[in-house]
């Protein structure tokens, strides 16, 4: 059962999700959000303290809820999975979250939290000797492979999300596990 803070957060996320489907992020207001939710404005500042605290609570409950428990349990490839599968289910949110630019995007909050589950990933196992270990580095890899996931989340968002969730975590997956060696015709 969810607390009443929990109840008020989302009511404040809900409130906040519909009104980026119809105004740019920029325009939004702390007023718009509480009037909106019917909540004072302090009611807001007792929960989040700006409106980019909100979109990655959204990014937090709606995106990467339990995530990190899949990766714990042995089910990276799905954790994976799950999120795209995730963002799909709120694509027309997502589609306006990925215009709001700046530190603090909605692509920052997102690829900072895509990292920690790939530094995760690494720390859970074992990694195999590399030649370029003083450059392949955990932080180096999760990197890259986090910027790949983001960079892919973009271009399905731009090609207007035409895709599933599912089709496009299998290209994702085929992306990161095969060269560009391999996909081209020699």
């Amino acid at each position: 059962m969810e607390s009443k803070k929990e109840i008020t957060k989302n009511l404040l996320a809900n409130s906040f999700k519909k009104l980026i489907l119809d105004i740019p992020f920029k325009n939004i207001t702390i007023k718009m959000i509480t009037d909106k939710s019917k909540v004072i404005r302090p009611t807001f500042y007792h929960h989040f303290k700006d409106k980019y605290e909100v979109l990655e609570y959204i990014v937090d409950e709606d995106i990467m809820k339990n995530i990190y428990e899949m990766v714990d349990s042995d089910m990276e490839y799905e954790s994976l999975k799950i999120i795209f599968i995730r963002l799909e289910k709120n694509r027309e949110f997502i589609k306006k979250a990925f215009k709001v630019e700046g530190q603090n995007s909605f692509k920052e909050i997102l690829g900072y939290k895509i990292y920690n589950i790939f530094i995760r990933i690494i720390d859970k196992h074992e990694l195999n000797e590399l030649y370029y270990s003083n450059v392949l580095t955990k932080e180096n890899m999760a990197r890259y492979y986090t910027n790949g996931f983001v960079s892919f989340i973009e271009l399905w968002v731009d090609k207007g999300c035409e895709y599933s969730g599912i089709d496009m975590f299998e290209a994702y997956n085929y992306m990161v596990s095969h060269s560009i060696m391999d996909i081209i015709k020699k």
